[in-house]
This record gives structure tokens, C-alpha cells and sequence, in this order.
């Protein structure tokens, strides 16, 4: 086991082709722009290559990337409240993960973190690059097994939390939600948000991943409501209440600055991990670096800045 963790770490170090001081060299050339776009990334299996999956040698190089371009990963809470501070001239970047899919998070019988899994191949980076930290957003489905192990769920999220990762609800069962009633809509989120409150005592869950990205008619019942219920036959009634400061699609594009008034949290497009889709929007910021949010080095209130009186259209993708 210890063998195969070198070798994970020697793979990482050998793939990030651009180490940290000229990364951060650049990072000092780049002038800030409190205005610009961040990316929101989404992954879900791990294994090989898919339209919805990724192998680990293109996460290994999506992280190398990431980190060689200036780009330093803060959470989807982090983002939306503006609650991070990043080098001057670094771009913040959101890696989230859906469905709690095998590979995202995996441990040995002996509940060790497996070296073959997502998260084990990001704690290994970041301890080469330290300032590419393992700061995602992981949405789970409670009732579908979550990362195929149900046994170590709690565990695997006191781990994530540790490492200062965010957890969020991504409804019970992934059901349609415009196929559903509102009752049922507010069950599946509900008992989401019940089974997490259970695994973490106390902890805020404050991110919302529609399933398919698809919305309920009454978009309402993903960002405020109310369930109650029994969580188990013979279980009394239970009383669980959500208000998402942040409420995800599953595409298409880069998300505007939580920095500038009239963001809409409720509704924040993401980038879908595949080839060639972030090929496209990592060539999209480098071929246009004024289009990217580029960190000034403080923190600065969500909304703060008031919406340019005109706004330039943004360059076509090719």
C-alpha cells in the first residue's frame, strides 16, 4: 500500500510539468480584475475516459493544469460568499463532484483512503502543491449508496470536511425533479438534507446540485422549503428545512464574479469535465485572459461592486 501511494505521489510530481514559482511568477504579471469569470467544474465517474467520465491520468492533468495556468481551488460556499482570499494575480476555480460515483472517494477494507480513487490522486497533488488544496464540493445522493461504500459514508465526509471540502445535497434518489409533485420534490430534498444533517451533526449544508440539472416547475422548492416526515417507516415525523445559498446546473459555461451586485446563485451554469470540453474553455481563458476573475490578493463582500454600465460581449470560443 505505502509502495503504491509513492508512486501515486511520483506520478504527480512527474505530470505537473510547470512547478509552483513559475506559476506564481506568472501570477504576478497578471493584473487583478475583480469583474472577471470563474469556472465551475463538474466531474463524475472516474475510471476512463467518457462523456461522463474521467481517467485518472486526465485528472492528474487537470489538476497540473489548473495549477500551472494560476488557478487555486476555493469551495462553491467559498465562491458564492466571497469568503476566500487568493494570491495576487491567482483566478479562483470550483471543482465539484456529483452522485457520489465509486471512484470520487474509495477506501481499502481497513478503511484506509485507496490510492486508486479521485480523492487520493487530489491529496497527493496537494501535498506537492500546496496551494492547489483538496477544496471541492462533493454532492451526494443519500439513497443510492453513496461512493459504493455505506459503511464508511460518514467517515468519507468527516475526511472530505477535514481537508476543507464542502458537502452537498443532491437530493435523495436523483429523480427528475420536473416529473415529480411538489410534495415529492420536497421529500427528495429533504430527506437529502436530513441523511447529511445525520452524518454530520451541526454541519451547514448551504449547496444545491439540481439532478440532470434539470429544474423543478416550482424552481422555488430547490433553493427554500420545507419537509415533513417520517425518515423510516416506524420513525416519528421530522421537520427539515433548507434555505441553498447556491443552487447548480449541470452546464454550460464560466459563472460571473461573486464580486459583482446581481449574481444569480440560484441558477450558477457549470463546465462539464470531458474531452474535449475543458480543453475548450482552458484554451477560451488563455487565448482571453481580461475575461477571467483575477484575484487583487483581499477579500472583498459578495456584491460589492456595482454592475458595469455596459457589459462587452464575449469572445466567441473559436
Amino acid at each position: 500500500m505505502r509502495l503504491r501511494i509513492l508512486a501515486l505521489s511520483l506520478v504527480c510530481l512527474l505530470g505537473a510539468q510547470a512547478s509552483s514559482l513559475p506559476s506564481m511568477r506568472n501570477a504576478a504579471l497578471r493584473p487583478a480584475n475583480l469583474r472577471g469569470e470563474v469556472m465551475i467544474l463538474v466531474y463524475h465517474n472516474f475510471g476512463k475516459d467518457a462523456r461522463w467520465g474521467r481517467s485518472f491520468p486526465s485528472f492528474d492533468s487537470d489538476l497540473a493544469r489548473l495549477d500551472a495556468a494560476g488557478f487555486r481551488p476555493v469551495t462553491l460556499r467559498e465562491y458564492v460568499t466571497g469568503n476566500f482570499t487568493l494570491p495576487a494575480g491567482t483566478t479562483p476555480v470550483v471543482l465539484t463532484f456529483d452522485d457520489g460515483s465509486k471512484f470520487q472517494v474509495r477506501f481499502t477494507p481497513d478503511g484506509a483512503l485507496d490510492p486508486d480513487c479521485a480523492l487520493a490522486h487530489w491529496v497527493a497533488f496537494a501535498k506537492i502543491h500546496p496551494d492547489f488544496p483538496v477544496h471541492g464540493t462533493f454532492f451526494i445522493n443519500p439513497g443510492t449508496d453513496p461512493f459504493a461504500q455505506r459503511a464508511f459514508v460518514k467517515k468519507k465526509l468527516d475526511l472530505l470536511a477535514s481537508l476543507g471540502s464542502e458537502i452537498g445535497n443532491h437530493t435523495l434518489t436523483h429523480p427528475y425533479l420536473n416529473k415529480i409533485s411538489d410534495a415529492a420534490i420536497n421529500r427528495e430534498i429533504g430527506l437529502g438534507q436530513y441523511d447529511i444533517d445525520r452524518w454530520l451533526p451541526g454541519y451547514d449544508v448551504t449547496s444545491f446540485a439540481l439532478p440532470f440539472g434539470i429544474a423543478p416547475r416550482n424552481y422555488q422548492l430547490a433553493v427554500e422549503s420545507s419537509w415533513t416526515g417520517a425518515p423510516a417507516p416506524h420513525k416519528p415525523d421530522v421537520t427539515v428545512r433548507w434555505h441553498y445559498g447556491a443552487v447548480v446546473l449541470v452546464g454550460s459555461g464560466p459563472a460571473g464574479s461573486p464580486y459583482v451586485e446581481g449574481l444569480d446563485t440560484a441558477k450558477l451554469p457549470r463546465i462539464q469535465v470531458f474531452t474535449p470540453e475543458f480543453d475548450k474553455w482552458m484554451s477560451y481563458f488563455e487565448k482571453h485572459p481580461g475575461r477571467r476573475l483575477v484575484s487583487d490578493g483581499e477579500r472583498h463582500a459578495p456584491g460589492s461592486l456595482p454592475r458595469a454600465p455596459s457589459k462587452t460581449a464575449a469572445p466567441k470560443l473559436y
